[in-house]
């Protein structure tokens, strides 16, 4: 909330180690790899493909581009298949449907489960305390996937997967695996960080005639 990143090596099934066999420090250092590149990052800019899959089957590819800036600051643009925006101006969550003049307002932090996942992208967060590993496996050269379950009691989802680039800490896919059965797979491209951009993308201004609740 989808263009294939991941290379499912098969045939490589000797990469893909029991979780014991990884040393201890070797875990914290992939984990403090991740958090610190997020750390030094000011800025976050991307478009992102969106799966959502739920226990039905049915299937649901949404497109979109994404704003981040820390801390806690974020803009999320649907533009397919239907068009919604959220935004995060630090205090309140937004979220707005422009084709039917509708916007709900949320505390931040309390709306959108998958802040859970992308808290530590924005700024806010520490993956090492709200995400407990789980196992890992090895997809190619420097990306691995690795598995979280939630540690900081969240009521909505059971795991999480993350696929990084280790030589640089960056998070190229997410994937949330909600208690309901629902999936939702994030694959993002064209990142680019530090970048510069108006803090006005991160304020919700809806025209008058829209209803909020």
């Amino acid at each position: 909330m989808v263009q294939v990143m991941v290379f499912v090596l098969a045939l490589l099934l000797g990469l893909v180690n029991p979780f014991k066999e990884l040393k201890a420090q070797s875990i914290q250092e992939i984990l403090d790899r991740i958090q610190n590149f997020y750390e030094n990052t000011k800025t976050l800019r991307a478009t992102f493909l969106q799966e959502d899959e739920f226990p039905s089957g049915k299937r649901i590819l949404r497109k979109g581009k994404v704003w981040m800036k820390k801390p806690g600051l974020f803009r999320w643009e649907y533009y397919e298949p239907e068009k919604f925006i959220i935004i995060s101006d630090g205090r309140n969550i937004y979220v707005y449907y422009p084709e039917e003049n509708q916007a709900f307002v949320y505390p931040s932090g309390k709306a959108v489960s998958s802040q859970l996942a992308l808290g530590f992208m924005s700024g806010r967060g520490d993956i090492r305390k709200d995400l407990k590993l789980e196992s890992f496996k090895v997809l190619e050269n420097n990306l691995w996937q690795l598995n979280f379950l939630t540690s900081s009691g969240d009521s909505q989802i059971e795991k999480i997967t993350l696929q990084v680039n280790l030589s640089t800490g960056e998070v190229k896919e997410i994937t949330l695996y909600y208690l309901s059965g629902e999936k939702v797979k994030i694959v993002f491209n064209h990142l680019e960080y530090n970048s510069e951009f108006s803090p006005k993308i991160f304020q919700f201004n809806p025209p008058r005639r829209v209803k909020i609740n």
